[in-house]
């Protein structure tokens, strides 16, 4: 056998047994995704493209109470890494299903950076700035078009809330919006540690995807057999149930685009401000006259207390009439555990702790209140 001969003879080996490797990781996320999956069920779901080449998605939960609430559509947007179940993991921990379940008529609205775009999402449209927008707008104006409301209740999860920072008064006006709620929402990106200040100058167009929907879907069948740091980080594992840790991986988790990742580590390796078009995003809600509730978790290490108080503050800054309230769950205040990020959305006690609080300030704080706060 010649050189040209071992040469070749080697490349069809590794190819051959990449193959089988890349067979293999399929059929293992196809096992566990049958296995572990949770549908749930959506009274009407449309994609719609956005103007500028990139899509949504809009999932409706029509009331299901038998009569419906005389109160305006709710638009729940989630958060980063995430996708519709964000807010909708299982009928127990779903505050729009709780929402639904008291007359409101529920919208899920998928971002763009939660769709699935392929094994690598290199695409640089998929970023905070475009998410801003286009796909905020056309998810408030598309669900006030379909029910014919004038106003509607915006309730965001961490990211979520910070696209709303951004599009309010630029992309949609404020008279489009009755109540804001905001959950685990900074208003702030700071560096989880000071050794990531060091990728300051890393080029933005070397910033990677982060394949944390892969990942999660990888390891999903061994996520109730041991916790790590990096769980800890995420969300209190005391106040979440195994079983829905499972279902969240394999349903909820998503990966991270390269431009949105690259945004996010910029602000984070900065002075922590979220900027839009080289604008700090919390400057324009100083007038803001929206009534709001702002939610943070005592062991949040993603969106902490501080980094949501910074939301808070900015929110009708000039306006001192202008209604709001900042909740803060953990034990010291009264709860049955500390929350951490994802147990806001789904904690084992969320229904009572987080899930009535939500529903009981859209049902019934209003303009004329005066403002209020709880620590």
């Amino acid at each position: 056998m010649n050189l040209l001969e071992s040469n070749w003879t080697l490349v069809f080996l590794v190819a051959t047994g990449l193959s089988v490797w890349l067979g293999l990781v399929w059929l293992h996320l196809r096992f566990w995704e049958r296995r572990i999956a949770l549908p749930l069920h959506y009274d009407e779901e449309e994609r719609i493209d956005t103007p500028d080449g990139a899509a949504v998605e809009l999932r409706r939960i029509a009331p299901t109470n038998g009569a419906a609430s005389d109160q305006p559509p709710i638009l729940m947007v989630h958060g980063i890494c995430a996708n519709h179940r964000n807010q909708d993991i299982h009928p127990k921990y779903s505050l729009a299903r709780h929402l639904a379940g008291l007359g409101r008529d529920v919208w899920l609205l998928t971002l763009r950076s939660g769709l699935s775009w392929g094994f690598w999402p290199i695409r640089r449209d998929l970023g905070f700035a475009n998410m801003a927008r286009y796909d905020i707008p056309l998810g408030v104006s598309h669900v006030l078009k379909r029910t014919g409301a004038k106003s509607l209740d915006f309730v965001a999860f961490s990211m979520g809330g910070m696209l709303l920072y951004a599009s309010l008064g630029t992309t949609i006006k404020e008279e489009s919006l009755r109540k804001a709620v905001f959950i685990g929402s900074p208003g702030r990106v700071d560096a989880p540690h000071p050794i990531v200040k060091i990728l300051r100058f890393y080029p933005r167009w070397l910033v990677p995807p982060i394949l944390s929907g892969l990942g999660a879907r990888m390891f999903a069948f061994l996520s109730e057999w041991f916790v790590t740091p990096l769980h800890k980080m995420i969300y209190n594992p005391r106040n979440f149930a195994k079983s829905i840790i499972r279902t969240a991986l394999v349903n909820c988790i998503q990966d991270v685009p390269a431009a949105l990742a690259a945004d996010f580590l910029g602000w984070a390796t900065r002075d922590g401000e979220i900027r839009l078009d080289g604008k700090r995003v919390l400057d324009q809600l100083a007038h803001v006259r929206i009534p709001a509730l702002f939610v943070a978790g005592t062991v949040d290490h993603l969106g902490t207390e501080s980094a949501v108080r910074a939301g808070f503050d900015a929110w009708g800054k000039e306006e001192p009439d202008t209604p709001k309230r900042f909740m803060l769950l953990g034990r010291s205040c009264g709860t049955q555990e500390d929350y951490g990020h994802g147990d806001l959305c789904m904690g084992c006690h969320a229904d009572l702790e987080l899930f009535e609080p939500v529903q009981k300030f859209l049902s019934e704080l209003g303009p004329t209140d005066t403002l209020q706060e709880s620590v």
